[in-house]
Formats: C-alpha cells, structure tokens, sequence
C-alpha cells in the first residue's frame, strides 16, 4: 500500500511540475490539464477510503518538509485508530510531535497499545521560517511499532 502512495505522490510532484512550466508560460491551456488531472488524483486517492487518504496526507507532509518518517502532529483524539492504520500500512517507525493540550495522554495511549518510545528526534516541523520556505526543526518522540 504504501508503494501505492510513493506512485500517487509521484504523480502530484509531477503535476505540480508541469503546472510551474504552464504557467511561466502562460498557457492556460496546459494549467487547466494539470488542475484536472489533480481532480483525478484526489478521486483515486478518496477511493481507496479514508485511511488511504490519510496515509496520503501523512506522507504527502513527510515528503514536502523532508522528514524520513511520517509524524503525527495534530490533535487526534483516537489514537488507537492511527496505530491500527500504521500497522495496516506496514509503518515500523514515526514521531509524534503535537503540541496540543492533549498530546502526553495520545503519547501515553501508544505505550498502551504496544509501541516503544524510543527516544526524542529533532524534525522539520509544520512551521515555516518567517518569509521563507523553508520549514523550521523541532523536537518529537520517535516510537516503533
């Protein structure tokens, strides 16, 4: 499955290449193919069900701030829900780096379910660097499945 993504965001990197081209050379034309051919990707992506599309986003996220593994920064309330789909996916490893009220007690939840914290990696969060591109570091738990 997880191929599966690497092909589908491989597909996005390459329709958000040609986009660029088209409309440095103004052609609408080709801007419009590109913006319907990420209509396409989105319905493929949603119908391999929502797990699939978070997967999706997960790595999408990986890929663009340039992390190795995928990290689980937001506030999930069902953190039981994100491990079974990790383990559905074949994901060993990732790092969790939320800062919401109820991060330690998510954090705590995936001891429970059988992960191991492994330690603290620095990351590239979901913050950009003011005026830039570039995404600042931060500190997040590694854990293993």
């Amino acid at each position: 499955m997880m191929k599966k993504i690497a092909k589908f965001y491989e597909r996005y990197l390459d329709l958000e290449k040609r986009f660029n081209e088209a409309e440095k050379a103004s052609d609408e034309k080709a801007m419009e193919a590109c913006r319907e051919g990420y209509l396409e990707l989105l319905q493929e992506v949603r119908a391999d069900g929502e797990d699939f599309s978070n997967m999706m986003r997960l790595y999408t996220e990986m890929k663009q701030r340039g992390n190795k593994l995928l990290d689980v920064s937001g506030s999930y309330t069902e953190p039981e829900r994100i491990i079974q789909m990790f383990k559905e996916f074949g994901v060993t490893e990732f790092t969790f780096s939320s800062n919401w009220t109820n991060a330690m007690n998510t954090a705590w939840a995936f001891t429970k379910m059988g992960c191991s914290l492994k330690g603290m990696v620095e990351i590239y969060s979901d913050n950009k660097k003011f005026m830039s591109n570039e995404y600042e570091k931060g500190p997040a738990f590694l854990f293993t499945l």
